[in-house]
Parts: structure tokens; C-alpha cells; sequence
């Protein structure tokens, strides 16, 4: 004699646990996915601001590094005090005149390198760089100029022009500063402090600041 069976198959209530199981599991993966793509996101964009920080301090401190130079600097020097004449002395740091200081800011934001280069691009010598902090745009301006460089003290002017040293729209500066190093003088054994800080333009909670000290090369005069 035939058994009857009953048809075998999920009452609504257990279809209904088993979809709010599955839409549990699909809401965790989603959620551990956004997770690690917004992080990744985050590395990426804290990334850049670093690397291009690292990159424009890189390039300011080897030309901060070179100013004062001149090939007849040592033997102007011999005698123990270069005269005004010597032709190196153009090219000395000052504290007072490459330095600038914007209106309202509490430190200067500009400074002019002046060295000799033996192989520049233009194939004269004088090599003439500010570097500029514009704080409007939050951008570093640098400009360059092949000419002897001249004994006036740094201004407004000066400092505004130039192009972007960072081409990028998505890294703010936010600042940068110059100061005579602690234990410095403004004759003899000199080194510069830079502070630097930026930020990322859609996410300015992803910052980084930088301080170097770079040892000027004429501080013997």
C-alpha cells in the first residue's frame, strides 16, 4: 500500500528568516567593502599631501643650501672679511633684506636665494630664486631671474609673483615660514628654519606639517 507524503517545502516564516540572514550578510560585506575603499581613499589622498610636501621642501632646502655661493668667495675671504667690492659679497644671505614678512603674519613667508651656478639653463651665472607664500590661494609661488643680483631688500612685489611650485589643485598650503635657527646669528654661523604645513582640498582634516633646519653656506661673513 502506497504512503501518502505531504508536499515538503519552507513556511513563510522561515523564508522571511532565511531573506533577513542573507540581506545580514549582504549588508556586512557591503559595509566592510566601503570601509576599505574609504580608507584606501584616505591613504591615497594623505599620500599625495605628503609626497608633494616632502617634494617642494626637498627643492627648497638644496637651493637655500646653495645661496651665498660664488667661485671667488673663499679667496675674498682670505684676508679674513670679504671688502664691499668683492663681487661675492652680492650674493650673501641677509636676515634683513631676503626675508620677508606679509602684513599680519607673524613670520616671514618669503625668502631670495641668491648663488652663482657654473652650468644654468640661460648659460649666465647669477641665479636669482624667491620662493613666495601666497596665503590667499594658499599656493607656494617661486620665481627665478639669471640676472646679478642686487643689494634692495625683498617686498611685497617680489614675493606675489611667480608660478605655482605645486601644480596640483587637490594640496593647500596652508603655511610657511622662515626663521634664523635658535643659536644662529646674524654674521656668523647661520642655518634657516622652514615650517611647512599643508592639506588636502576636499578633506582638510588630512594634514601634515614639516620643519627642516638647513645650514646656510656663507655663514663665515
Amino acid at each position: 500500500m502506497l504512503k501518502r507524503y505531504k508536499n515538503s517545502g519552507f513556511s513563510v516564516m522561515e523564508m522571511l528568516v532565511s531573506l533577513v540572514a542573507g540581506l545580514v550578510v549582504v549588508a556586512g560585506a557591503i559595509s566592510l567593502f566601503t570601509t576599505v575603499m574609504v580608507s584606501g581613499n584616505t591613504t591615497l589622498m594623505l599620500s599625495r599631501v605628503n609626497q608633494d610636501v616632502q617634494s617642494i621642501t626637498d627643492i627648497m632646502v638644496r637651493d637655500i643650501q646653495r645661496a651665498g655661493y660664488h667661485p671667488s668667495a673663499a679667496a675674498d675671504m682670505a684676508p679674513g672679511t670679504p671688502s664691499s667690492s668683492a663681487k661675492s659679497t652680492k650674493y650673501q644671505f641677509s636676515t634683513t633684506a631676503d626675508l620677508y614678512t606679509a602684513s599680519g603674519a607673524t613670520a616671514p613667508g618669503c625668502i631670495r636665494i641668491k648663488y652663482w651656478d657654473p652650468n644654468p639653463p640661460s648659460g649666465a651665472g647669477s641665479v636669482v630664486r624667491i620662493y613666495g607664500y601666497d596665503a590667499a590661494n594658499k599656493a607656494l609661488k617661486v620665481s627665478t631671474s639669471y640676472t646679478e643680483p642686487t643689494s634692495s631688500a625683498l617686498g611685497s612685489s617680489d614675493c606675489s609673483g611667480g608660478s605655482k611650485l605645486i601644480s596640483e589643485k587637490e594640496v593647500l598650503i596652508d603655511n610657511l615660514s622662515f626663521a634664523l635657527a635658535s643659536g644662529s646669528s646674524a654674521t656668523g654661523m647661520r642655518a634657516i628654519d622652514l615650517a611647512i604645513s599643508a592639506s588636502h582640498a576636499t578633506r582638510p582634516a588630512l594634514a601634515m606639517s614639516l620643519q627642516r633646519q638647513i645650514k646656510l653656506r656663507n655663514d663665515g661673513y
